[in-house]
């Protein structure tokens, strides 16, 4: 499929996002019988009705406690587009978690609980979207079922929502009255909100993920994974970030700035005269420059490579001033130092605080990042992939972030 659309499924923890997702699924044929029928099975065993949420909630504790508590990806397609929908926990707790899976996403559906709109969870959501810069946002009013369809319910749900959203710079495309649990408004039109003029949810999904325009038609972004040895010199292996690439397209490496020619590229191992993103392929130039993984084959000059960076991160552990945890964006792995930290979000209210020095759990921050070697980047509104990055300690996350 040519474009696929990344898509992060936020709100309240409660809200039905998990249920959102699983009737998607459902109602476009996306899921083979035996999910179906697990589905069915899990659903009768907690004694309830058909619940979509348990096609998600893999995990044993979750279906006890009813609770959400990792990142879910999976792959829903209709006749012509295709979304990664990615699940994220709506827990306080678990916002480490969100912050992962929304950092790969490219859109969002906002999922707003009719009966009881812009809990404190949906408003960490909100900020976090804010945060990463995700522009492609449509709220879904779910639980109108339980509203009988009301549409003064949906218009007071709306208005608050809306309301929040503007007061901190953001817009969404489409308000979509819904219930997840019955399936209206999701895959075609009810005949239960006649009020509702709008479009359906997965059609506006549908023309989100047409007017997105894919990393495929940016510069050529290769980061190295692995060089093998073959018996006319090094392969590099990798995934390509965006872009494409053709035998004898000029090329320029990181950290190094010197032009090479693609002399080969192999995918499973037979020649191929280009390859695209997001193909894993492996790459043979024409000088013999010895090269490491994290270095960038590219093709454009406008790749970044500093050992300064301006970014926004979210802590999910505490950050002590002047320590050095590792930088890693792509394959490229360095250490590094918090030298200043500019602006401080709360990421409860969004409110913004100078003169922090000191980085804690859940905090939301603007800093100034110095790296111990060189590294190559670009915008995260750029190139995703190569604008976002976590920082590690003891192979631990300590916090993600996006450069701005």
């Amino acid at each position: 499929m040519d474009r696929i659309l990344r898509v992060v499924i936020a709100g309240e923890v409660d809200a039905g996002k998990s249920t959102l997702i699983g009737r998607l699924l459902y109602d476009t044929g996306s899921l083979h019988n035996t999910a179906i029928s697990e589905i069915l099975q899990a659903s009768s065993s907690h004694g309830s009705g058909l619940e979509f949420a348990y096609l998600l909630d893999g995990l044993e504790e979750e279906r006890e406690g009813q609770l959400t508590i990792d990142t879910t990806q999976i792959f829903c397609r209709n006749t012509k587009s295709g979304f990664w929908f990615i699940d994220v926990p709506g827990h306080a707790e678990l916002l480490r978690n969100m912050l992962c899976g929304s950092s790969y996403a490219q859109a969002a559906i906002l999922v707003i609980d009719a009966t009881k709109p812009l809990g404190n969870g949906a408003i960490r959501h909100i900020n976090v979207l804010n945060f990463l810069g995700i522009k492609q946002i449509v709220v879904v009013i779910n639980k109108l079922d339980m509203l009988n369809f009301d549409k003064n319910a949906f218009e007071r749900a709306k208005g608050e929502t809306l309301g929040f959203l503007e007061s901190i710079g953001m817009k969404a495309g489409y308000f979509i009255p819904l219930s997840a649990c019955q399936g209206d408004n999701i895959v075609k039109k009810s005949a239960r909100t006649i009020w509702y003029k709008g479009q359906c949810l997965i059609s506006a999904l549908c023309f989100l993920e047409r007017l997105h325009k894919t990393e495929r038609k940016e510069g050529f972004y290769f980061p190295i994974q692995d060089v093998y040895m073959h018996q006319a010199g090094q392969v590099f292996v990798g995934t390509i970030l965006s872009g494409k690439i053709k035998k004898n397209d000029l090329v320029y490496v990181s950290a190094q700035g010197k032009q090479n020619r693609v002399k080969a590229i192999r995918v499973f191992g037979k020649n191929k005269l280009s390859a695209l993103a997001p193909q894993s392929i492996g790459l043979e130039l024409v000088k013999k420059d010895r090269l490491v993984r994290g270095q960038i084959i590219y093709k454009d000059s406008e790749l970044l490579i500093s050992s300064e960076i301006t970014a926004k991160i979210l802590c999910v552990q505490p950050i002590i001033p002047g320590e050095r945890p590792f930088f890693n964006c792509a394959t490229q792995q360095v250490p590094c130092c918090i030298k200043q930290v500019i602006k401080h979000f709360s990421i409860s209210t969004g409110a913004i605080s100078e003169h922090e020095d000191c980085l804690d759990k859940q905090n939301l921050a603007e800093v100034f990042i110095m790296l111990q070697e060189k590294v190559a980047v670009k915008r995260f509104a750029q190139l995703q992939a190569l604008g976002r990055f976590v920082l590690k300690r003891d192979r631990g996350i300590v916090a993600a972030g996006v450069i701005v």
